[in-house]
């Protein structure tokens, strides 16, 4: 895109030195237009360079920033288990706090089926599956 506007202003330039020698003051304010214009263009150039540059720049931040998220962030995700209702399939989560009461009963948010772990290592070795009570609560 530069380049094609420094050809373009290269044509006007040559045309107004091939028209005429004269150094009159109208073609002194064209030549200098033109020398402007050749700055401007520079100094967009350089301007979409550096846009360029800082574009990376903040891309490999924000890829640092996620790694730091994921590290930190991750652990708080890792305070629990999630299980799977065997009745309806919904997700349901428990602290690994809750988990330490033998006797812990969950209820699933959507069919409101008593869940109960009756041996939390047994659950975490059989792919978090969690037995079904036949109590519903309605």
């Amino acid at each position: 895109m530069f380049e094609e506007l420094r050809r373009e202003l290269s044509y006007v330039r040559g045309l107004l030195e091939g028209q005429s020698n004269d150094r009159s003051v109208d073609s002194k304010v064209v030549h200098r237009l033109i020398d402007v214009l050749d700055e401007v263009i520079l100094s967009a150039k350089q301007t979409t360079l550096r846009q360029d540059e800082l574009e990376e720049y903040v891309e490999a931040i924000d890829e640092d920033l996620n790694d730091v998220e994921l590290l930190i962030y991750d652990d708080e995700l890792d305070d629990g288990l999630d299980f799977v209702c065997p009745e309806c399939g919904e997700d349901v989560s428990i602290d690994f706090d809750d988990m330490e009461d033998d006797s812990i009963e969950l209820l699933c948010p959507k069919c409101h089926t008593v869940l109960k772990i009756e041996d939390v290592s047994n659950a975490l070795d059989e792919d978090n599956v969690l037995e079904a009570e036949d109590e519903v609560i309605m």
